[in-house]
């Protein structure tokens, strides 16, 4: 009994260590709309955690660093920590989906690529046309067409699944600190800003027969690991 006790009191320790995010209004309502997937898209009870149930909550890949930002940790490869936001729309919405982040790259080990944010295709649908591929995925690369430590916005420009086809558009230089994103969709356009720039501005009208939700968080691409830390995250539906 006294080892069993030992063991559970590791365990929450282990898990519970990190204050939890769900501590500051600012990210109430993105969480309340959000589950946490990690580190696979299958449901994990040390790691996952279902629609809104946050309060009280952190975990050694998720959770609250210096009370002011929402901090997301992953490694291995095809490993996760992210929120999957439960709203979901059409590209060919008249009303503008928005996702608005300020966020922190710390690409620590990473050996290739991790991306932060998406906007992925609903795979489990009934009746409804699916496809397991999102059609943005913002990314940080360590190398990408002799460019070293840029950002990219990678969109999928076929609902073909047989087809990688992929436009790969470069956003800038990683910044050091906090940068903004904002992501618009909008009658069948895409748009992405960096720090208040458009960056890019194209006709997705291709893709409007699915149906789509934002990602947030870090996703890895490679063995590495990384970290990423958001002081804002907004979503607009």
């Amino acid at each position: 009994m006294i080892l069993r006790g030992i063991s559970f009191l590791f365990i929450f320790i282990f898990l519970f260590a990190h204050d939890s995010p769900y501590l500051l209004d600012k990210f109430k309502c993105v969480l309340n709309n959000a589950k946490l997937q990690a580190p696979l898209s299958a449901y994990n009870p040390l790691y996952s955690r279902k629609y809104g149930d946050f309060e009280n909550y952190s975990n050694k890949y998720f959770y609250l660093q210096d009370n002011k930002y929402l901090v997301f940790y992953m490694c291995g490869f095809h490993h996760r920590s992210e929120l999957r936001f439960k709203n979901e729309w059409s590209v060919n919405t008249d009303k503008a989906k928005i996702l608005e982040a300020e966020v922190k790259l710390l690409p620590l080990n990473s050996q290739k690529e991790f991306t932060f944010l998406q906007i992925h295709a609903d795979s489990t649908l009934k009746n409804k046309p699916i496809i397991n591929k999102p059609l943005l995925r913002i990314v940080w690369y360590k190398e990408l067409h002799n460019k070293y430590n840029h950002i990219w916005a990678v969109i999928r420009q076929s609902e073909d699944v047989n087809r990688k086809k992929y436009i790969k558009i470069d956003l800038g230089l990683m910044p050091k600190g906090f940068f903004k994103v904002k992501i618009l969709v909008q009658n069948n356009v895409l748009i992405i800003y960096v720090n208040n720039k458009k960056k890019v501005n194209i006709d997705v009208s291709y893709w409007n027969k699915y149906l789509n939700y934002f990602k947030a968080g870090v996703y890895l691409q490679d063995d590495g690991c990384a970290k990423v830390l958001f002081k804002q995250l907004k979503i607009k539906e």
